[in-house]
Protein backbone atom coordinates (compact mmCIF):
# COMPACT_ATOMS: atom_id res chain seq x y z
CA UNK A 1 0.00 0.00 0.00
CA UNK A 2 1.32 3.44 -0.92
CA UNK A 3 1.73 5.86 1.96
CA UNK A 4 1.84 9.61 1.80
CA UNK A 5 2.05 12.51 4.23
CA UNK A 6 -1.42 14.03 4.23
CA UNK A 7 -2.31 17.19 6.18
CA UNK A 8 -5.59 16.90 8.09
CA UNK A 9 -8.31 19.43 7.38
CA UNK A 10 -8.72 19.89 11.13
CA UNK A 11 -5.28 21.52 11.30
CA UNK A 12 -1.71 20.97 10.29
CA UNK A 13 -0.73 17.36 10.85
CA UNK A 14 2.79 16.09 11.19
CA UNK A 15 4.42 12.78 12.06
CA UNK A 16 3.31 9.45 10.70
CA UNK A 17 2.07 9.05 7.14
CA UNK A 18 -1.57 8.51 6.28
CA UNK A 19 -2.52 5.90 3.66
CA UNK A 20 -2.95 7.43 0.21
CA UNK A 21 -6.40 5.97 -0.36
CA UNK A 22 -10.02 6.92 0.17
CA UNK A 23 -12.75 4.96 1.96
CA UNK A 24 -14.82 2.70 -0.22
CA UNK A 25 -17.85 4.53 -1.65
CA UNK A 26 -21.26 3.80 -0.16
CA UNK A 27 -24.48 5.12 -1.67
CA UNK A 28 -25.93 8.03 0.29
CA UNK A 29 -29.26 6.28 0.74
CA UNK A 30 -27.46 3.42 2.50
CA UNK A 31 -25.89 5.68 5.13
CA UNK A 32 -28.44 6.31 7.89
CA UNK A 33 -26.08 8.48 9.94
CA UNK A 34 -25.87 10.80 6.93
CA UNK A 35 -29.63 10.91 6.41
CA UNK A 36 -30.41 11.43 10.08
CA UNK A 37 -27.39 13.37 11.31
CA UNK A 38 -29.43 16.16 12.89
CA UNK A 39 -31.37 13.61 14.95
CA UNK A 40 -28.10 11.99 16.04
CA UNK A 41 -26.71 15.38 17.11
CA UNK A 42 -29.76 15.86 19.34
CA UNK A 43 -29.55 12.27 20.56
CA UNK A 44 -25.95 12.67 21.78
CA UNK A 45 -26.97 15.55 24.03
CA UNK A 46 -30.03 13.68 25.28
CA UNK A 47 -28.17 10.42 25.93
CA UNK A 48 -25.26 12.15 27.68
CA UNK A 49 -27.68 14.01 29.96
CA UNK A 50 -29.56 10.78 30.78
CA UNK A 51 -26.36 8.94 31.69
CA UNK A 52 -25.22 11.75 33.97
CA UNK A 53 -28.60 11.88 35.69
CA UNK A 54 -28.40 8.14 36.33
CA UNK A 55 -24.79 8.33 37.49
CA UNK A 56 -23.88 5.85 34.75
CA UNK A 57 -21.51 7.99 32.68
CA UNK A 58 -17.93 6.71 32.39
CA UNK A 59 -14.98 8.92 33.41
CA UNK A 60 -14.50 11.20 30.44
CA UNK A 61 -12.85 14.60 30.27
CA UNK A 62 -14.96 15.31 27.20
CA UNK A 63 -18.28 14.06 28.56
CA UNK A 64 -19.79 17.55 28.47
CA UNK A 65 -18.51 18.19 24.97
CA UNK A 66 -21.51 16.89 23.05
CA UNK A 67 -21.18 18.94 19.86
CA UNK A 68 -20.88 17.10 16.54
CA UNK A 69 -19.55 18.54 13.26
CA UNK A 70 -21.81 19.99 10.61
CA UNK A 71 -22.54 17.65 7.72
CA UNK A 72 -20.17 18.63 4.90
CA UNK A 73 -18.52 16.61 2.13
CA UNK A 74 -15.75 15.01 4.23
CA UNK A 75 -18.23 14.17 7.00
CA UNK A 76 -20.57 12.53 4.51
CA UNK A 77 -17.68 10.45 3.22
CA UNK A 78 -16.71 9.54 6.79
CA UNK A 79 -20.24 8.56 7.84
CA UNK A 80 -20.85 6.48 4.71
CA UNK A 81 -19.55 3.47 6.68
CA UNK A 82 -22.84 3.41 8.61
CA UNK A 83 -24.56 1.50 5.82
CA UNK A 84 -27.57 -0.53 7.02
CA UNK A 85 -30.76 -1.96 5.59
CA UNK A 86 -33.95 -3.85 6.44
CA UNK A 87 -34.36 -7.17 4.61
CA UNK A 88 -37.23 -9.64 4.56
CA UNK A 89 -36.40 -13.11 5.90
CA UNK A 90 -38.35 -16.35 5.41
CA UNK A 91 -41.25 -16.83 7.81
CA UNK A 92 -40.85 -19.29 10.66
CA UNK A 93 -44.06 -21.00 11.77
CA UNK A 94 -46.33 -18.10 12.73
CA UNK A 95 -43.52 -15.54 12.89
CA UNK A 96 -43.03 -12.94 10.17
CA UNK A 97 -39.32 -12.09 10.21
CA UNK A 98 -37.26 -9.15 9.01
CA UNK A 99 -33.55 -8.43 9.51
CA UNK A 100 -32.16 -5.01 10.39
CA UNK A 101 -28.70 -5.57 8.95
CA UNK A 102 -26.27 -3.35 10.88
CA UNK A 103 -23.11 -5.27 10.00
CA UNK A 104 -22.65 -4.25 6.40
CA UNK A 105 -19.42 -2.24 6.73
CA UNK A 106 -16.76 -4.70 5.52
CA UNK A 107 -14.01 -3.38 7.80
CA UNK A 108 -15.87 -4.46 10.96
CA UNK A 109 -19.05 -6.43 10.12
CA UNK A 110 -20.64 -5.21 13.38
CA UNK A 111 -23.01 -2.51 14.59
CA UNK A 112 -20.16 -1.08 16.68
CA UNK A 113 -19.20 0.88 13.57
CA UNK A 114 -22.12 3.30 14.02
CA UNK A 115 -21.21 4.15 17.62
CA UNK A 116 -17.50 4.45 16.82
CA UNK A 117 -18.25 6.90 14.01
CA UNK A 118 -20.18 9.13 16.42
CA UNK A 119 -17.41 8.94 19.06
CA UNK A 120 -14.76 9.93 16.54
CA UNK A 121 -16.95 12.67 15.06
CA UNK A 122 -17.41 14.14 18.54
CA UNK A 123 -13.65 14.03 19.06
CA UNK A 124 -13.09 15.72 15.68
CA UNK A 125 -15.38 18.59 16.68
CA UNK A 126 -13.49 18.95 19.97
CA UNK A 127 -10.16 19.09 18.10
CA UNK A 128 -11.53 21.72 15.73
CA UNK A 129 -12.96 23.92 18.48
CA UNK A 130 -10.12 23.68 21.02
CA UNK A 131 -7.05 22.77 19.01
CA UNK A 132 -6.10 20.07 21.50
CA UNK A 133 -5.50 16.45 20.47
CA UNK A 134 -7.71 13.61 21.74
CA UNK A 135 -6.62 10.14 22.83
CA UNK A 136 -9.48 7.63 22.93
CA UNK A 137 -9.00 4.88 25.52
CA UNK A 138 -11.45 2.09 24.74
CA UNK A 139 -12.06 -1.08 26.75
CA UNK A 140 -13.66 -3.60 24.41
CA UNK A 141 -14.57 -7.26 23.99
CA UNK A 142 -13.01 -7.09 20.51
CA UNK A 143 -15.57 -5.80 18.00
CA UNK A 144 -15.62 -2.30 19.45
CA UNK A 145 -11.85 -2.10 19.13
CA UNK A 146 -12.02 -3.06 15.46
CA UNK A 147 -14.73 -0.47 14.83
CA UNK A 148 -13.02 2.35 16.72
CA UNK A 149 -9.67 1.74 15.05
CA UNK A 150 -11.38 1.75 11.67
CA UNK A 151 -13.23 4.98 12.50
CA UNK A 152 -10.00 6.70 13.55
CA UNK A 153 -8.30 5.57 10.34
CA UNK A 154 -11.33 6.67 8.34
CA UNK A 155 -11.23 10.14 9.93
CA UNK A 156 -7.62 10.46 8.85
CA UNK A 157 -8.36 9.23 5.32
CA UNK A 158 -11.20 11.75 5.03
CA UNK A 159 -8.95 14.57 6.25
CA UNK A 160 -10.95 15.25 9.42
CA UNK A 161 -7.96 14.91 11.77
CA UNK A 162 -4.29 14.10 11.50
CA UNK A 163 -2.53 11.15 13.17
CA UNK A 164 -0.98 13.50 15.75
CA UNK A 165 -4.40 14.92 16.66
CA UNK A 166 -6.48 11.77 17.08
CA UNK A 167 -5.46 8.32 18.25
CA UNK A 168 -7.05 5.22 19.80
CA UNK A 169 -5.68 2.98 22.54
CA UNK A 170 -7.85 -0.14 22.61
CA UNK A 171 -7.81 -2.58 25.52
CA UNK A 172 -9.19 -6.11 25.06
CA UNK A 173 -9.20 -9.37 27.05
CA UNK A 174 -6.72 -11.99 25.87
CA UNK A 175 -9.58 -14.27 24.78
CA UNK A 176 -10.78 -11.58 22.36
CA UNK A 177 -7.48 -10.69 20.69
CA UNK A 178 -8.33 -12.72 17.58
CA UNK A 179 -11.58 -10.77 17.21
CA UNK A 180 -9.72 -7.51 16.52
CA UNK A 181 -9.29 -7.05 12.80
CA UNK A 182 -6.01 -5.95 11.32
CA UNK A 183 -5.79 -2.65 9.44
CA UNK A 184 -3.40 0.00 8.20
CA UNK A 185 -3.13 1.24 11.78
CA UNK A 186 -1.08 -1.82 12.68
CA UNK A 187 0.65 -2.31 9.31
CA UNK A 188 2.66 0.93 9.58
CA UNK A 189 5.03 1.09 12.61
CA UNK A 190 4.33 4.75 13.46
CA UNK A 191 0.57 4.39 13.20
CA UNK A 192 0.80 1.18 15.25
CA UNK A 193 2.72 2.97 18.02
CA UNK A 194 0.19 5.79 18.13
CA UNK A 195 -2.82 3.46 18.06
CA UNK A 196 -1.83 0.38 20.07
CA UNK A 197 -3.95 -2.66 20.74
CA UNK A 198 -3.39 -3.63 24.37
CA UNK A 199 -4.15 -7.16 25.58
CA UNK A 200 -5.27 -7.80 29.17
CA UNK A 201 -4.75 -11.20 30.84
CA UNK A 202 -6.95 -10.84 33.94
CA UNK A 203 -9.10 -13.81 34.90
CA UNK A 204 -12.34 -11.86 34.35
CA UNK A 205 -12.62 -10.41 30.81
CA UNK A 206 -14.75 -7.48 32.01
CA UNK A 207 -11.72 -6.40 34.02
CA UNK A 208 -10.67 -4.35 30.99
CA UNK A 209 -13.33 -1.84 32.00
CA UNK A 210 -12.00 -1.53 35.53
CA UNK A 211 -8.46 -1.15 34.24
CA UNK A 212 -9.53 1.61 31.86
CA UNK A 213 -11.34 3.41 34.68
CA UNK A 214 -8.30 3.11 36.94
CA UNK A 215 -6.12 4.57 34.23
CA UNK A 216 -8.50 7.48 33.64
CA UNK A 217 -8.47 8.29 37.35
CA UNK A 218 -4.71 8.11 37.70
CA UNK A 219 -3.39 9.60 34.47
CA UNK A 220 -5.85 12.00 32.79
CA UNK A 221 -4.18 15.04 34.39
CA UNK A 222 -0.71 13.75 33.48
CA UNK A 223 -1.73 13.41 29.85
CA UNK A 224 -3.11 16.93 29.67
CA UNK A 225 -0.05 18.48 31.35
CA UNK A 226 2.42 16.41 29.33
CA UNK A 227 0.81 16.69 25.89
CA UNK A 228 -1.87 19.37 26.12
CA UNK A 229 -4.34 16.71 25.02
CA UNK A 230 -7.54 15.15 26.33
CA UNK A 231 -8.12 11.53 27.33
CA UNK A 232 -11.61 10.36 26.38
CA UNK A 233 -13.55 7.18 26.98
CA UNK A 234 -13.42 5.62 23.53
CA UNK A 235 -16.49 3.41 23.87
CA UNK A 236 -18.84 6.01 25.33
CA UNK A 237 -22.34 4.54 25.79
CA UNK A 238 -23.93 7.90 24.94
CA UNK A 239 -22.35 7.83 21.49
CA UNK A 240 -23.46 4.25 20.86
CA UNK A 241 -26.96 4.96 22.13
CA UNK A 242 -27.22 8.06 19.96
CA UNK A 243 -26.03 6.17 16.89
CA UNK A 244 -28.63 3.47 17.52
CA UNK A 245 -31.47 6.00 17.34
CA UNK A 246 -31.32 5.65 13.56
CA UNK A 247 -32.55 2.07 13.95
CA UNK A 248 -36.00 3.41 14.78
CA UNK A 249 -35.87 5.77 11.81
CA UNK A 250 -34.77 2.97 9.47
CA UNK A 251 -37.64 0.86 10.77
CA UNK A 252 -40.15 3.59 9.93
CA UNK A 253 -38.66 4.12 6.48
CA UNK A 254 -38.61 0.43 5.60
CA UNK A 255 -41.61 -1.20 7.30
CA UNK A 256 -45.30 -0.42 7.69
CA UNK A 257 -46.59 0.62 11.12
CA UNK A 258 -46.29 -2.03 13.80
CA UNK A 259 -49.22 -4.44 14.12
CA UNK A 260 -51.67 -4.00 17.01
CA UNK A 261 -49.71 -6.37 19.28
CA UNK A 262 -46.49 -4.51 18.59
CA UNK A 263 -43.33 -5.39 16.72
CA UNK A 264 -40.74 -7.54 18.47
CA UNK A 265 -37.17 -6.26 18.36
CA UNK A 266 -34.81 -9.17 19.01
CA UNK A 267 -31.08 -8.81 19.56
CA UNK A 268 -28.17 -10.68 21.09
CA UNK A 269 -27.12 -8.27 23.84
CA UNK A 270 -24.32 -7.52 26.26
CA UNK A 271 -25.59 -4.21 27.68
CA UNK A 272 -28.54 -3.66 25.27
CA UNK A 273 -27.33 -0.13 24.51
CA UNK A 274 -28.50 -0.59 20.92
CA UNK A 275 -32.06 -1.42 21.95
CA UNK A 276 -32.08 1.53 24.35
CA UNK A 277 -30.91 3.66 21.43
CA UNK A 278 -33.81 2.36 19.36
CA UNK A 279 -36.16 3.33 22.19
CA UNK A 280 -34.64 6.82 22.28
CA UNK A 281 -35.08 7.05 18.52
CA UNK A 282 -38.81 6.37 18.84
CA UNK A 283 -39.10 9.39 21.18
CA UNK A 284 -37.09 11.72 18.93
CA UNK A 285 -38.90 10.84 15.72
CA UNK A 286 -42.26 12.22 14.67
CA UNK A 287 -44.96 10.94 17.07
CA UNK A 288 -46.65 7.81 15.77
CA UNK A 289 -49.69 6.15 17.25
CA UNK A 290 -49.28 2.49 17.98
CA UNK A 291 -48.04 0.01 20.56
CA UNK A 292 -44.69 0.30 22.31
CA UNK A 293 -41.80 -1.75 20.87
CA UNK A 294 -41.49 -5.25 22.31
CA UNK A 295 -37.83 -5.75 23.15
CA UNK A 296 -36.61 -9.34 23.24
CA UNK A 297 -33.06 -9.95 24.49
CA UNK A 298 -30.90 -12.97 23.67
CA UNK A 299 -27.91 -13.91 25.83
CA UNK A 300 -25.67 -16.90 26.50
CA UNK A 301 -25.22 -18.97 29.69
CA UNK A 302 -21.96 -17.34 30.81
CA UNK A 303 -23.48 -13.84 31.10
CA UNK A 304 -27.30 -14.00 31.27
CA UNK A 305 -27.62 -10.92 33.50
CA UNK A 306 -30.07 -8.85 31.46
CA UNK A 307 -32.45 -11.75 30.85
CA UNK A 308 -32.29 -12.73 34.53
CA UNK A 309 -32.98 -9.15 35.59
CA UNK A 310 -35.94 -8.82 33.20
CA UNK A 311 -37.43 -12.07 34.49
CA UNK A 312 -36.66 -11.80 38.22
CA UNK A 313 -35.56 -8.22 38.91
CA UNK A 314 -32.14 -9.47 40.02
CA UNK A 315 -28.77 -10.69 38.73
CA UNK A 316 -28.87 -13.59 41.20
CA UNK A 317 -28.12 -16.92 39.57
CA UNK A 318 -30.69 -18.41 41.94
CA UNK A 319 -33.09 -17.56 39.14
CA UNK A 320 -31.45 -20.11 36.83
CA UNK A 321 -32.97 -23.57 36.37
CA UNK A 322 -31.24 -26.71 37.65
CA UNK A 323 -29.55 -28.93 35.07
CA UNK A 324 -29.11 -32.68 35.12
CA UNK A 325 -26.17 -34.48 33.54
CA UNK A 326 -26.99 -36.94 30.79
CA UNK A 327 -24.07 -39.35 31.00
CA UNK A 328 -24.94 -41.05 27.71
CA UNK A 329 -25.16 -37.87 25.62
CA UNK A 330 -22.59 -36.03 27.77
CA UNK A 331 -24.86 -33.00 27.92
CA UNK A 332 -26.64 -30.96 30.59
CA UNK A 333 -30.43 -30.72 30.27
CA UNK A 334 -33.43 -29.04 31.92
CA UNK A 335 -37.17 -28.68 31.27
CA UNK A 336 -38.09 -26.27 34.08
CA UNK A 337 -37.89 -22.92 32.32
CA UNK A 338 -38.33 -22.24 28.57
CA UNK A 339 -36.32 -19.01 28.86
CA UNK A 340 -33.11 -21.00 29.33
CA UNK A 341 -31.37 -23.66 27.22
CA UNK A 342 -33.01 -27.06 27.15
CA UNK A 343 -29.63 -28.58 26.36
CA UNK A 344 -26.11 -27.25 26.87
CA UNK A 345 -22.56 -28.49 26.97
CA UNK A 346 -22.07 -26.67 30.30
CA UNK A 347 -24.46 -24.64 32.48
CA UNK A 348 -22.18 -21.57 32.23
CA UNK A 349 -20.79 -22.06 28.74
CA UNK A 350 -19.72 -19.24 26.47
CA UNK A 351 -21.02 -18.94 22.92
CA UNK A 352 -18.99 -15.85 22.01
CA UNK A 353 -16.50 -13.78 24.07
CA UNK A 354 -18.15 -10.61 22.75
CA UNK A 355 -20.72 -10.96 25.54
CA UNK A 356 -18.57 -10.61 28.66
CA UNK A 357 -20.45 -8.17 30.92
CA UNK A 358 -21.91 -9.91 33.97
CA UNK A 359 -23.63 -6.98 35.70
CA UNK A 360 -24.56 -4.35 33.10
CA UNK A 361 -25.50 -0.97 34.56
CA UNK A 362 -28.29 -0.74 31.96
CA UNK A 363 -30.26 -3.57 33.58
CA UNK A 364 -32.92 -1.56 35.42
CA UNK A 365 -33.50 0.70 32.42
CA UNK A 366 -33.71 -2.25 30.04
CA UNK A 367 -36.02 -4.23 32.31
CA UNK A 368 -38.40 -1.26 32.39
CA UNK A 369 -38.32 -1.05 28.58
CA UNK A 370 -38.98 -4.78 28.22
CA UNK A 371 -41.90 -4.76 30.63
CA UNK A 372 -43.42 -1.61 29.14
CA UNK A 373 -43.77 -3.21 25.73
CA UNK A 374 -44.48 -6.79 26.76
CA UNK A 375 -41.12 -8.08 25.56
CA UNK A 376 -38.89 -10.67 27.16
CA UNK A 377 -35.70 -12.60 26.74
CA UNK A 378 -34.10 -15.99 26.29
CA UNK A 379 -30.70 -17.59 26.88
CA UNK A 380 -29.24 -19.83 24.18
CA UNK A 381 -26.47 -22.39 24.43
CA UNK A 382 -23.75 -23.25 21.96
CA UNK A 383 -25.38 -26.65 21.51
CA UNK A 384 -28.64 -24.95 20.47
CA UNK A 385 -26.85 -22.55 18.11
CA UNK A 386 -25.09 -25.45 16.41
CA UNK A 387 -28.32 -27.43 16.16
CA UNK A 388 -30.05 -24.46 14.50
CA UNK A 389 -27.05 -23.49 12.38
CA UNK A 390 -28.11 -25.14 9.07
CA UNK A 391 -31.58 -23.57 9.32
CA UNK A 392 -30.23 -20.15 10.25
CA UNK A 393 -27.70 -20.35 7.42
CA UNK A 394 -30.49 -21.02 4.93
CA UNK A 395 -32.72 -18.27 6.36
CA UNK A 396 -30.00 -15.62 6.14
CA UNK A 397 -28.99 -16.40 2.57
CA UNK A 398 -31.86 -14.33 1.04
CA UNK A 399 -30.50 -11.34 2.96
CA UNK A 400 -27.14 -11.73 1.21
CA UNK A 401 -25.43 -13.16 4.30
CA UNK A 402 -23.53 -16.35 3.56
CA UNK A 403 -22.49 -18.10 6.75
CA UNK A 404 -19.58 -20.52 6.33
CA UNK A 405 -20.64 -24.12 5.85
CA UNK A 406 -18.35 -25.10 8.72
CA UNK A 407 -19.55 -23.27 11.89
CA UNK A 408 -16.03 -23.58 13.25
CA UNK A 409 -15.05 -20.83 10.82
CA UNK A 410 -17.59 -18.37 12.23
CA UNK A 411 -15.81 -15.88 14.49
CA UNK A 412 -18.75 -13.65 15.46
CA UNK A 413 -21.92 -15.37 16.68
CA UNK A 414 -24.21 -12.46 17.60
CA UNK A 415 -26.54 -12.82 14.63
CA UNK A 416 -26.69 -16.62 14.90
CA UNK A 417 -27.45 -16.26 18.63
CA UNK A 418 -30.26 -13.78 17.91
CA UNK A 419 -31.79 -16.00 15.23
CA UNK A 420 -31.52 -19.10 17.44
CA UNK A 421 -33.17 -17.25 20.30
CA UNK A 422 -36.08 -16.14 18.12
CA UNK A 423 -36.65 -19.62 16.68
CA UNK A 424 -36.48 -21.23 20.13
CA UNK A 425 -38.85 -18.61 21.54
CA UNK A 426 -41.41 -19.23 18.79
CA UNK A 427 -41.21 -23.00 19.31
CA UNK A 428 -41.65 -22.62 23.09
CA UNK A 429 -44.57 -20.20 22.93
CA UNK A 430 -42.60 -17.24 24.27
CA UNK A 431 -43.37 -15.30 21.07
CA UNK A 432 -46.87 -15.98 19.81
CA UNK A 433 -47.74 -14.90 16.26
CA UNK A 434 -45.19 -12.12 16.33
CA UNK A 435 -43.75 -9.82 13.74
CA UNK A 436 -40.06 -9.84 14.56
CA UNK A 437 -37.33 -7.44 13.49
CA UNK A 438 -34.01 -9.13 14.26
CA UNK A 439 -31.26 -6.58 14.93
CA UNK A 440 -28.25 -8.07 13.16
CA UNK A 441 -25.40 -6.55 15.14
CA UNK A 442 -22.52 -8.83 14.22
CA UNK A 443 -21.55 -11.68 11.93
CA UNK A 444 -18.25 -12.54 10.23
CA UNK A 445 -16.17 -15.56 9.40
CA UNK A 446 -12.43 -16.23 9.28
CA UNK A 447 -12.51 -15.33 5.60
CA UNK A 448 -14.10 -11.91 6.16
CA UNK A 449 -11.91 -10.39 8.87
CA UNK A 450 -8.20 -11.08 9.28
CA UNK A 451 -7.08 -10.75 12.92
CA UNK A 452 -4.46 -8.21 13.91
CA UNK A 453 -1.13 -10.10 14.10
CA UNK A 454 -0.25 -11.19 17.63
CA UNK A 455 3.21 -9.66 17.29
CA UNK A 456 1.64 -6.21 16.83
CA UNK A 457 -0.22 -6.25 20.16
CA UNK A 458 1.01 -4.77 23.45
CA UNK A 459 0.22 -6.10 26.92
CA UNK A 460 -0.94 -4.54 30.21
CA UNK A 461 -2.53 -5.98 33.34
CA UNK A 462 -2.23 -2.88 35.55
CA UNK A 463 -2.64 0.87 35.24
CA UNK A 464 1.13 1.24 35.47
CA UNK A 465 1.77 -1.14 32.59
CA UNK A 466 -0.96 0.53 30.56
CA UNK A 467 0.63 3.91 31.22
CA UNK A 468 3.87 2.75 29.64
CA UNK A 469 1.96 1.96 26.43
CA UNK A 470 -0.08 5.17 26.42
CA UNK A 471 2.94 7.36 27.22
CA UNK A 472 4.77 5.93 24.23
CA UNK A 473 1.70 6.39 22.04
CA UNK A 474 1.36 10.11 22.82
CA UNK A 475 5.08 10.94 22.75
CA UNK A 476 5.93 12.73 19.48
CA UNK A 477 9.08 10.66 19.07
CA UNK A 478 7.84 7.42 20.66
CA UNK A 479 10.13 7.77 23.67
CA UNK A 480 9.10 7.75 27.32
Amino acid sequence: MTLAHTPGRAGTASGPPVPAQTPEPVRAEEAPLVRHWETVRLAVRTAMRTLHERGAAPPDAGADDTALPQLDGPMREFLAASAASVVRLPDYRSARLHLLDLRRHPASRTADTQGALVTVARAVQHIRSTGEPVTLLAPSSGNGATALRDAVLRAQLCGLAGPDQLRAVCLVPARSRDKVGGSTLDEHPELRRRNPLVVYHGSEPAGVRGLARDYHQAHTTWLRVRTGGALWWGAHPADHRAAATVRALLERESLPPAPPRGRVHAQAVATATGLLGHQLGTTLAEPEDGPAPRYFMVQHPRTPGLVLHALTGSFSRDGLPSYTWDRTRRLHQQREDPHFPRTTYAPEEEVDPTFYVRFPDTAAEMTAAVRAGGGGGIVVSRYECLARYPSVRAMLRPAGIELPEDPGRLREWALVMAMTGVLNAVDRGLLESPEVLVHGTGCYSEDELTPLPAAHARYADSAGELHTVVAAAVDPDGRH
